[in-house]
């Protein structure tokens, strides 16, 4: 098994400072919770993504490929038909479940996907299918708030019970990924038309 990065974090970009700062002290005080665990093992976390292009795509794309699963920091922007980057990385997630889940035994099979609810409501497709956290921060600092360290330690364990799994499978899901590559745009279109689209309104009684 050739596992590189126990998580990537998915997260829209903004331009605050203080939004930035939220996310990278959530990514630190995970870290610390995922070494406990899986001793040697990183969190991936890009901070240097600003204009994406072909460079980016690939590098992300490889370090996605190598993580065990995703999490991913939900605001009401996550799936901005505008800027459908972190959309394309949630699908590419989707795509690797679809290849990596099967080669586990049925009790081992959970999702590679962990929502982080920042802001905002799921949408009840991904709300309905995935395990998934809320926490509303108000500042960088909250993180150590002990419910948020309970809640980060529980979501280190739910990355180290899927590492195991692969682990004790003696799988090694990693093979194809210097040629693994993101969806485009195009290519998740529909989805993403359907997913942002707003709830139908039941008729007037």
């Amino acid at each position: 098994m050739s596992f590189e990065y126990a998580c990537f974090v998915s997260y829209r970009h903004g331009v605050s400072s203080g939004y930035q700062k939220i996310y990278e002290s959530f990514c630190k005080q995970l870290a610390v919770q995922v070494e406990l665990y899986l001793p040697g093992m990183e969190v991936y976390f890009d901070t240097g993504r600003l204009g994406g292009g072909d460079f980016f795509n690939r590098a992300l794309a490889l370090a996605l490929c190598r993580s065990v699963c995703m999490i991913s920091l939900f605001n009401p922007y996550y799936f901005d038909p505008s800027h459908p980057y972190t959309a394309r990385e949630y699908q590419a997630m989707v795509s690797l479940e679809r290849q990596r889940l099967p080669l586990l035994p049925d009790g081992s099979r959970q999702g590679l996907i962990i929502p982080v609810v920042l802001r905002g409501t799921l949408p009840v497709e991904i709300s309905s299918e995935r395990q998934y956290y809320e926490m509303e921060l108000l500042v960088p600092d909250d993180w150590k708030k002990r419910k948020f360290l309970k809640a980060l330690k529980k979501i280190a364990k739910d990355i180290y019970i899927r590492h195991e799994a692969f682990r004790i499978a003696g799988v090694d899901p990693c093979r194809p990924c210097d040629g693994f590559e993101f969806p485009s745009e195009a290519d998740i279109q529909d989805w993403l038309t359907d997913i942002t689209a707003p709830p139908l309104r039941m008729p007037n009684r």
